[in-house]
């Protein structure tokens, strides 16, 4: 999984949802395997020991991850309408209507990823995974 916890973060960092599972009071540890984030005093605290504080725990076996998925990425569906039928009730020769999904489905994911799209591993800051789209096309012809 994409090593989320580091010692210090920036405006640009997405924070991810397993942020909300972290040990924040005493005694959280009964209950969570995720640790707490750092603040400045404890880093300074820590001097150079504190520089890769989250190391052991990003690159443990707590944070991996199955990367298969099943996703519907295409769908396309079209209805053309008989052109007799059309050339009775107006001038037109041919009318259809297509409807097309993409990326509409993560049908299944690991439940670890935590609502992290599994193709969009590592790219950090604030980008976006790929984004649903819609698309409605009319195809007339006169």
């Amino acid at each position: 999984m994409y090593p989320a916890f580091r010692s210090a973060y920036v405006d640009l960092d997405a924070m991810p949802k397993e942020f909300f599972d972290r040990y924040e009071l005493k005694g959280d540890e009964r209950v969570t395997n995720t640790p707490a984030i750092s603040d400045a005093l404890y880093t300074a605290r820590t001097g150079g020991l504190g520089a890769y504080p989250y190391n052991s725990y990003n690159y443990s076996d707590v944070r991996i991850a199955d990367g298969s998925f099943v996703r519907l990425k295409t769908v396309s569906l079209t209805y053309q309408f008989d052109n007799k039928q059309l050339a009775k009730m107006s001038a037109l020769k041919g009318f259809s209507v297509t409807a097309a999904l993409a990326n509409f489905w993560l049908i299944y994911a690991d439940k670890k990823l935590e609502g992290q799209d599994p193709e969009f591993f590592n790219a950090g800051g604030v980008a976006q995974p790929m984004q649903k789209q819609v698309t409605l096309s009319l195809k007339v012809s006169l």
